[in-house]
């Protein structure tokens, strides 16, 4: 479909500043020569009309240059005209242009005090080039024409006003979204690093202590050395089967089958104790309470705090470690405890920033200290997902 003429002329005027002055300048112009014309004393025209003409022109070519001084020029040529010559001349419609010119680039009311100062001088010199009485409508004119001249200019700048309020509204929207994709961008990566860390420190560490074991017991306890080979296996299976999974959530698009979870659960802390003792921490595990079915990520958060902290216990400690986890009307305490001579760095190191950050997006909370050579780890955790926005 073809573009309508009118908005094809449009957009050509708008499109160039140049243009749309030479258009205002030529039909300002135009229309002030034919009103002279037309005028009784059109016999009497010659060299100050046409002067007037392209005077009129060149200042309207200029007008975004210096409107206010422009101004001053255009009003004292009118003045001058009509003082001197007395009958009006078309260098009065240049007044009005550049009145307008100029009350758009002014707040309301200094735009309102500019339109009746000019209001005034257009109708004294009225009275002055008509020779006619106060009430004439050949004076008032220029006060209704000053009147136009200041209304258009102030619809025109509550119009630019209101586009660059809408336009600075898109901004700030675009500028929000942007901020927020970034931030589930950077939460995203934070929950893939977060359990990358859990699932490779946990399962790497249980293949090192059994191939080191294994290493140690080959030639005088092959048996054992093979149980523990076939645990190192087991650990490095449960690595790779734990990455297959999380590469396949990552790569889900829109639109095809959800991927199946595999994810592990709180439902299998008693397998991961059993693991941690074959990996040669014993671990002595005391249960309070009755059992809850938690929401799904706190039973993914609570899995993981645990095998978090009992692999720091394997890594730090002297090889034995108590779990307590303790139920109630509101969540599960879980409390890992173990002998360790060395306390924690200042940071705390990933794996418990890991574990706080578990705990405390799920609306839970948890801490870590160190006493008299004991090592503590406790976190609460709801039994149902109650995640926590922080300000």
């Amino acid at each position: 479909m073809s573009e309508p003429v009118g908005s094809g002329m449009r957009a050509w005027l708008t499109g160039d500043p140049r243009r749309f002055d030479l258009a205002v300048a030529a039909i300002t112009v135009a229309i002030g020569t034919l009103l002279v014309l037309a005028s009784p004393d059109s016999s009497e025209t010659g060299w100050p009309e046409w002067a007037a003409g392209i005077g009129a022109f060149v200042l309207l070519m200029l007008r975004r240059r210096w409107p206010m001084l422009l101004l001053a020029v255009a009003l004292a040529w009118t003045a001058v005209h009509a003082a001197v010559l007395q009958r009006p001349t078309q260098m009065i419609f240049v007044v009005l242009v550049l009145v307008g010119t100029v009350c758009v680039r002014l707040n309301r009311w200094p735009a309102i005090a500019l339109g009746s100062s000019i209001a005034i001088s257009l109708y004294v010199l009225g009275l002055v080039s008509n020779e006619v009485e106060l009430g004439d409508a050949r004076a008032v004119i220029g006060i209704a024409w000053t009147a136009g001249a200041v209304g258009i200019a102030d619809a025109i700048r509550s119009w630019r006003r209101y586009r660059e309020s809408a336009e600075a509204q898109v901004r700030s929207a675009v500028l929000a979204a942007d901020a927020q994709t970034r931030q589930q961008v950077a939460e995203e990566r934070l929950t893939i690093a977060r359990e990358l860390h859990d699932l490779l420190a946990h399962n790497l560490s249980v293949m090192n202590v059994q191939t080191g074991a294994a290493l140690h017991l080959l030639r005088t306890n092959p048996d054992k050395a093979e149980e523990s080979l076939t645990s190192a296996r087991d650990a490095g299976r449960t690595v790779l089967d734990e990455l297959s999974e999380l590469l396949a959530v990552l790569r889900h698009d829109e639109g095809e089958t959800e991927p199946t979870s595999s994810l592990p659960t709180f439902d299998q802390i008693g397998t991961l104790v059993e693991t941690m003792r074959s990996a040669g921490l014993d671990v002595k595990w005391r249960r309070s309470g009755s059992d809850r079915t938690l929401a799904p990520a706190v039973s993914l958060a609570a899995y993981r705090i645990t095998q978090e902290a009992l692999t720091n216990a394997a890594k730090h400690g002297t090889g034995t470690a108590e779990l307590l986890t303790q139920w109630d009307e509101a969540g599960l305490l879980l409390r890992v405890s173990n002998a360790s001579a060395m306390a924690p760095g200042p940071g705390g190191g990933h794996g418990l920033t890991g574990m706080r950050e578990r705990a405390t997006a799920n609306g839970g909370r948890f801490s870590a200290s160190h006493v008299e050579e004991q090592h503590v780890v406790e976190a609460w955790l709801p039994a149902a997902a109650n995640v926590r926005i922080s300000s």
